[in-house]
Formats: structure tokens, sequence, C-alpha cells
């Protein structure tokens, strides 16, 4: 293969591995070598398709050659480098020197974090109480080694818990009147972070209200508004408002809803309540 200085390069594919010859010396990572130390640093965490450079800085003039398992080598002159962009697939790829030093290029990809709970601006009444939800994942070649949640005003940011295994989850208490932003940043066993975030509301709840009673193709219909989102609401019923039967039973999936009901004989008063 021809030897790369400076300025110059090429391209090889060898089984297992694809290299191509980075077209600047400047790099997303840097290993030197000299005869006294070997490779500095020997492990090198780049991301997919980066960039690493080798230096060949021996003060006493021995050549270098650099070989990858599977065979792929290059050689540099002292006082020379070598740029290799290396492919997208994350793993470890691991070479050696001809004077017996080792090293390792990881390929690392960033976890993924996504907030599950609560729901992306989403209104909750004050006080407040809410827990949040994340899910993580990385590369089968690292782990997550945990997920920190934070509370923002916008102004203002503190971190609410680090939770260090699955189920990655928290709760935070008494949130007063306002908006906020639920942040999860996750990090990998490399160091490598996702952050995802959502924006929540907390404001005084509003009173639920019954309106536009009438009847349907023989049902009676109703609307039911400032229902809180997720919270089970139940239809109670009654004739004289001093005792009442629980009629049916609703999980609120917005605000607003409609509640059906078979009619009944004589005069009903109804009401509408909501769990905690």
């Amino acid at each position: 293969m021809q030897k790369a200085t400076l300025g110059k390069c090429t391209a090889t594919t060898f089984t297992g591995l694809f290299l191509a010859f980075a077209n600047a010396a400047h790099a997303d990572a840097t290993v030197y070598w000299d005869s006294d130390n070997g490779f500095v640093p020997s492990t090198v965490v780049i991301g997919s398709t980066e960039t690493v450079t080798w230096w060949n800085t021996d003060i006493y003039g021995f050549p270098l050659t650099v070989t990858f398992t599977g065979g792929f080598n290059f050689s540099l002159d002292p006082y020379t480098d070598q740029p290799l962009i290396f492919p997208a697939q994350p793993g470890v790829y691991n070479y050696q020197s001809n004077w017996g030093e080792h090293g390792s290029v990881i390929i690392n990809l960033a976890p993924t974090v996504a907030i599950i709970q609560p729901a992306n601006n989403v209104t909750v009444p004050a006080p407040a109480s809410v827990t949040i939800q994340a899910t993580a994942n990385d590369t089968a070649d690292d782990f997550i080694s945990d997920v920190e949640f934070f509370l923002s005003t916008g102004q203002d940011t503190s971190s609410i818990e680090d939770v260090f295994s699955a189920p990655y989850s928290t709760t935070i208490t008494n949130l007063a009147a306002g908006s906020y932003i639920l942040i999860a940043v996750a990090r990998d066993s490399r160091g490598w972070t996702a952050t995802n975030s959502v924006s929540l509301s907390v404001g005084v709840s509003e009173p639920i209200r019954l309106s536009s009673p009438r009847i349907i193709s023989g049902k009676f219909l109703f609307e039911t508004s400032g229902l809180t989102i997720g919270k089970t609401s139940i239809l109670q019923a009654s004739t004289e408002l001093a005792s009442w039967t629980s009629v049916k039973t609703n999980l609120a999936t917005g605000t607003t809803m409609t509640i059906t009901n078979n009619p009944s004989l004589g005069q009903q008063f109804y009401r509408v309540i909501q769990l905690p």
C-alpha cells in the first residue's frame, strides 16, 4: 500500500473493515506514537464516520506500521501522519504496532431517551404531583449508565433525581402554578448523552361543568368540561340531591367529554366527580 504523508491520501478495503483515508490532517481524534511511550492515547472513542489521525513522533527516527485485526495496515515514517475515516457501524477496532504496542478505536453511538409520561403540553391542577417516566436505549457495545431528570422554569434548571437502573422514573411534588419544562438526560457507559424534554403547565383547577343536555336517538347526552386528562371521572345520579348513585365511570382522554346515558323516568339530577 502507498505510504501516506501529510496532504496525500489513498483508500483501501479489506475483509471485515472498510477505512477511507481522510483528505486533511485535522481529525476528530489524534493518536501519537513514539518508541518510548507507544500509542498515546491507546484508546480513543469517536462517533460514526468520524476520523482518527495517527502521528509518528518518534525522536529516534523509527518507522511505524499499524496493523488492525483483520490484516489492514499502514506505515508511517517519522513526523508523518495518517488520517482514517471509520465506518458507521459501532464497535471496537483493535490494532497494534510493529513494535508490540496495542491500541483500540471505539466507534460509539449516542444513546436515545424519550419521556413517555407525562405527555407533552399537559396541564395539571396546582399544587401538582407529577411522575416522570422515560425510556432509554443504547447500542450493544455499551450500556445506559443513568438517566437524570431535571426541572426547568425557563430561567432556572435544577436536578430532580439521577436514576441508575430501569425503570427510569421519578416524582416531583408540590409544584406551584406555572409553566415548566421536564428534562431527561440519558448517559451511556462512555459518557455520551442524549436529551429529551416535555412542557408542563400547572394551574388552578377549572370547575367541572355540565352543559347542553339533550335526547338523541333515545339516548340522554350532555357535555362535561374541566376534566383532567388521565384521571377517572364518575357520573352520579340522584332524585333528591341527598344520596347519589354511581352510574358510569370514564377515563378522561381530554378536558371535555360527551357523556351518554339511558334516560330514566322522572326527574334526575346528575353530577360528575373526578378522582384524585
